[in-house]
């Protein structure tokens, strides 16, 4: 049996993850799963006045600039936040590494001259603008979008009962808790779950999750992931087809 690959992102995260997944070659079955639904909220009034640049740490919050000049500076954490921006109309982009830590390593090593604004989630792993704030820098957030909790709903529950592997890519540690939640309330698990890690701090969020495997990618982003994806499926089909 070929392995399923279970997807618990946002809906349109999930589905941008399925399609890349896809297209790298995955075999088995997808099922998207979400664990949480992005709510967008409006940018405070005033917000962007005397703003230089602005940091996104993910493509939910490139929606609360509608109204700002497509020349505004952006720093964004990776390429997915990247291509969002640039859909949007905007150029003057900076990609950073893949995490929050990897794009403040590049704001303190490059310090902005003018204010700089962080649009992001409510729920906020790591906070680049008190970070740069303590590095001297004038900086502040706004939250533009929360990350709402839902259940897990039945698609998802049948792909954890039902025997057999599946694979979860999880991209935060937020997700990694909110996963470990779900996975307590199925008494009757079946499946041997192979959880793939994008950062140390997501791999420890998992730790109390039951599971055969767990990876984590040597670098933060979904590049990372994928090729680890593709590793564990050509594993998992291998010992299911022993020559």
């Amino acid at each position: 049996m070929s392995p399923r690959l279970l997807l618990t992102r946002p809906l349109d995260s999930a589905q941008d993850f399925a399609q890349a997944a896809l297209d790298a070659g995955w075999q088995g079955a997808v099922v998207i799963a979400p664990l949480m639904a992005i709510v967008p909220r409006a940018l405070p009034v005033g917000a962007l006045e005397g703003v230089g640049s602005v940091i996104l740490t993910s493509q939910h919050a490139v929606g609360a600039l509608a109204q700002a000049p497509r020349d505004l500076p952006l720093f964004c954490v990776g390429p997915r936040t990247v291509q969002a921006a640039r859909a949007a109309g905007f150029h003057d982009i900076h990609q950073g590494a893949g995490d929050g830590a990897a794009l403040l390593a590049d704001l303190l090593a490059h310090p902005p001259a003018q204010p700089i604004l962080h649009l992001h989630g409510a729920h906020l792993a790591l906070d680049l603008a008190a970070r740069l704030r303590d590095a001297g820098l004038r900086a502040q957030s706004a939250v533009v979008y929360t990350q709402d909790a839902v259940p897990l709903d039945a698609q998802g529950r049948a792909c954890l009962v039902q025997a057999g592997d599946v694979v979860i890519p999880v991209f935060s540690p937020r997700s990694a808790r909110l996963l470990g939640a779900a996975v307590a309330q199925i008494p009757d698990l079946g499946a041997a779950l192979h959880l793939l890690a994008l950062s140390p701090a997501v791999a420890q969020a998992l730790a109390e999750v039951p599971r055969a495997s767990l990876r984590c990618a040597d670098h933060p982003d979904g590049g990372a992931l994928l090729t680890m994806l593709r590793a564990v499926q050509a594993e998992l089909e291998a010992s299911a087809n022993p020559r």
